[in-house]
């Protein structure tokens, strides 16, 4: 796994000879985003009858890369999969940690609802998450989720944590994250607000 972290400030100035005088733009905007590189065929597979995982490659389940974009206005993901399929149910999970919280938030895509439907897990029941979108794009192998700061809090940082699991209908499913090399994915550093 490769973490790379990018800060971006846009800042413009106009010179004179004498002086360097801000120009009458607003405030700059800085913004943070987090790139992840996850190797192909390092998915797990876990079931029903057994205990602990194996690694075993499922390319519907494997996550290519992902990007987690903390913007002015919200808190974007995106994750890039080898091969997403319309055959089995998949479950997107998404967990954004701010100060003293944690927000669980899923998305559920199976028969009858591809385009996926979004819940947040409260108390551990799933909710349906108004205000959150996400959008499951099969030709581009993307999943993206979208939840409003204000609903986190409007927090100056945000840590986040991605994963998916698919399962085939026999109690078998599979997993992968773009976190960790392993099956369990790791929070990531505190990526600031803008």
């Amino acid at each position: 796994m490769k973490l790379t972290f990018l800060v971006v400030a846009a800042t413009t100035l106009s010179f004179s000879p004498a002086v360097a005088v801000a120009a009458p733009h607003p405030a700059p905007q800085h913004r943070a985003s987090l790139r992840l590189s996850d190797g192909a065929g390092d998915t797990w597979t876990y079931s029903d009858t057994t205990v602990g995982y194996t690694p075993a490659p499922q390319p519907a389940a494997d996550v290519l890369s992902a990007r987690i974009h903390h913007g002015r206005y919200a808190v974007t993901t995106r994750m890039l999969f080898a091969n997403l399929t319309r055959e089995s149910t998949q479950w997107y999970r998404c967990e954004i940690h701010v100060a003293g919280l944690t927000h669980w938030y899923i998305v559920e895509a199976a028969e009858g609802h591809w385009r996926g439907i979004a819940y947040e897990e409260v108390q551990g029941e799933w909710v349906r998450a108004p205000g959150v979108t996400h959008k499951i794009d099969y030709a581009a192998e993307t999943f993206t989720l979208r939840v409003p700061r204000r609903l986190l809090g409007d927090p100056a940082w945000v840590r986040v944590r991605l994963h998916n699991d698919l399962g085939i209908g026999d109690g078998t499913f599979f997993t992968d994250n773009p976190m960790s090399a392993g099956h369990k994915p790791l929070y990531t550093p505190r990526i600031p607000a803008r």
